[in-house]
């Protein structure tokens, strides 16, 4: 198809002219006089000018001018939808292609977020106290003995003291041993304490009545 261009060019061409001598006497830029011979609408100002400048330029040369705006329009309208066209495309493109470097990115996150998680799961149960079930002496109870077993489970690395003293834990997590009571109110206080300190502590109240 013929162009604005290429008809501008062709006329020129015939009557001998250079770009320099019409840029003289029509007084238009050469740049915009170029830009309209190459059908290069985007480097002229606005579309105002454009058909300013192609108005002119037609008119120097003796071309019809209704002729030649008609083929204008149908021109930079078709360059206007090639554009908005070039531009959504990748737009579109990007939001669902998939890449290798995408996939990377989201295999290192992915890793991130699980390696965070593992160290906040671990962290947490380490600083937490460690659980401690007494299974004897119940509280508040009245005996006649003078030696009371004191029992339970807590946590296999867990340090139990039973009245300060430490008691040994078994692979099972289960603790024993033997308190000694004193005629009266006797208080047993046993903690289970994590390798970082957290401590779980149960005081039960033991009462031993005079034989």
């Amino acid at each position: 198809m013929r162009t604005v261009g290429i008809i501008l060019k062709e006329e020129r061409q015939k009557r001998g002219l250079s770009i320099s001598e019409v840029e003289q006497v029509i007084k238009i830029r050469k740049k915009y006089l170029e830009a309209l011979e190459h059908d290069d609408f985007k480097n002229l100002p606005s579309l105002t000018y454009a058909q300013g400048f192609l108005k002119n330029y037609t008119q120097f040369l003796g071309l019809k001018i209704q002729i030649m705006m008609a083929i204008f329009r149908r021109q930079y309208q078709e360059q206007e939808r090639l554009s908005k066209a070039t531009i959504e495309e990748p737009i579109e493109n990007r939001r669902f292609q998939i890449t290798p470097n995408k996939v990377i990115i989201l295999f290192v996150v992915t890793l991130i977020i699980i390696l965070f998680g593992y160290f906040y799961a671990q962290y947490n149960a380490l600083h937490e106290p460690p659980p401690l079930s007494l299974e004897a002496p119940a509280n508040d109870i009245v005996v006649s003995v003078v030696e009371m077993a004191v029992y339970g489970v807590t946590d296999t690395d867990a340090t139990v003291l039973i009245n300060a003293e430490p008691v040994l834990v078994k692979e099972d997590g289960r603790f024993y041993k033997d308190v000694q009571l004193a005629t009266g109110i006797n208080s047993i206080t046993i903690e289970a304490i994590s390798r970082v300190g957290e401590k779980t502590v149960i005081t039960r109240t033991v009462t031993r009545t005079p034989n």
